[in-house]
């Protein structure tokens, strides 16, 4: 995705790169904790071979039995007893013993962040008290580590359980958000059925555009975050025909060029409406409201932008809105032939529509009709 093919406004933060980039990072972290994970096991079996060499064979003490004395565990023996009757080879073989359990937990603990990657990749929402627990849990499987080094155990186990407390408050944060989100789409709801409620003439349009836009999206291979936020962002790409006379938005018959100009003026409207509402559900229905009428080679309307200038999730919007107008019946015109309609979307792709976004729609046009069948419009437009 190109950085003009951002669904939300530049200057908002994007939750759909921030999740991506927590997936990006999370499938990272998991690989690397894998390899470590291997890596301390295997270090653990050869430790152990160390130890049980040192005993036995006095030449291999000499040369690298010493290594592994100079830990928390030896140190806290000579501090408390007499070693002299101890032959070194014996204490040498306990330490690099403790050595090796220290290592195997160590894995433990690799085995543990493998886990609460997971966690970050396949949970909706990253920060979960789950994913504290897990974290706590990997804080007791370094206790070995005390044995070993004293202060780097007592820095890894702290920090270890500061982040468990840090996913524990983002929890509590994302608990809020998902309030603050859960208004935020009934907002659009209201808003949507408001807007459909204008004209007597729209029937379902509003929740067809959306079922036809969440299935592009989908076939477009978008996150399920991404097509639901287009889903419902989409109900709002309308919402300036609240602005625009009713004598106008149900005249009976084709508009005169000073009409047709108030009509293009619901773009710019509804752009105004949600340009300063908060929340990036509304910033998503913002752009898509003020572009779903935009074409990619320029010739659009209200700005002419050009593709590269147009938010995805517009394009998506334009392509469903344009074929739920050809397809729907109104009092100025009757409903097209459903493959005429695709056959007049497939023949402006790379003009009117996106190249993607137009084969996602002919990929997917089986989805499309069974949106179709399940929106029916019940209005008769000729009463």
């Amino acid at each position: 995705m190109g950085k003009k093919d951002i669904i939300y406004r530049d200057e908002n933060p994007d939750p759909i790169e921030t999740d991506q980039k927590i997936l990006r990072i999370g499938k990272d972290l998991q690989v690397m904790s894998h390899i470590i994970k291997i890596i301390l096991l295997i270090a653990a079996i050869l430790i152990m071979i160390g130890a049980c060499l040192i005993t036995i064979n006095s030449d291999f003490y000499l040369k690298v039995g010493k290594i592994f004395m100079d830990n928390s565990f030896y140190k806290i023996l000579d501090a408390i007893t007499d070693l002299s009757g101890i032959e070194p080879r014996f204490l040498s073989a306990i330490a690099w013993t403790i050595s090796a359990i220290s290592a195997v937990m160590m894995s433990f603990y690799a085995g543990q962040l493998e886990k609460f990657t997971k966690l970050i990749i396949n949970e909706k929402n990253h920060f979960t008290t789950k994913a504290a627990s897990t974290l706590r849990i990997s804080a007791i499987m370094l206790a070995p580590l005390l044995l070993v080094n004293l202060f780097f155990a007592l820095a890894m186990i702290g920090i270890t359980v500061l982040f468990s407390y840090l996913f524990d408050y983002g929890a509590y944060l994302q608990e809020k958000a998902d309030e603050k989100n859960r208004i935020e789409e009934e907002m659009i709801v209201s808003f949507a059925e408001i807007t459909e409620n204008k004209s007597g003439q729209t029937g379902q349009h509003v929740k067809r555009v959306s079922e036809y836009s969440k299935v592009i999206a989908k076939a477009m291979g978008l996150t399920d975050g991404e097509v639901e936020n287009i889903r419902l962002a989409s109900t709002m790409h309308d919402i300036g025909k609240l602005m625009i006379p009713s004598e106008i938005l149900d005249k009976p018959g084709k508009l005169d060029a000073d009409e047709f100009a108030v009509i293009k003026q619901h773009t710019t409207y509804g752009g105004e409406l949600l340009d300063n509402v908060e929340g990036d559900i509304m910033h998503l229905s913002r752009d898509i409201a003020l572009e779903h009428h935009e074409r990619i080679d320029g010739k659009g309307y209200p700005y002419g932008k050009t593709d590269e200038d147009i938010s995805l999730a517009a394009k998506i919007v334009a392509v469903a809105d344009v074929y739920d107008a050809l397809t729907s019946k109104r009092s100025y015109k009757d409903a097209w032939d459903e493959q005429k309609a695709r056959e007049e979307i497939v023949k402006n792709k790379g003009t009117q529509f996106d190249s993607k976004v137009v084969d996602a729609f002919d990929a997917s046009y089986d989805e499309i009709l069974k949106v179709k069948d399940i929106y029916k419009d019940s209005c008769d437009f000729h009463k």
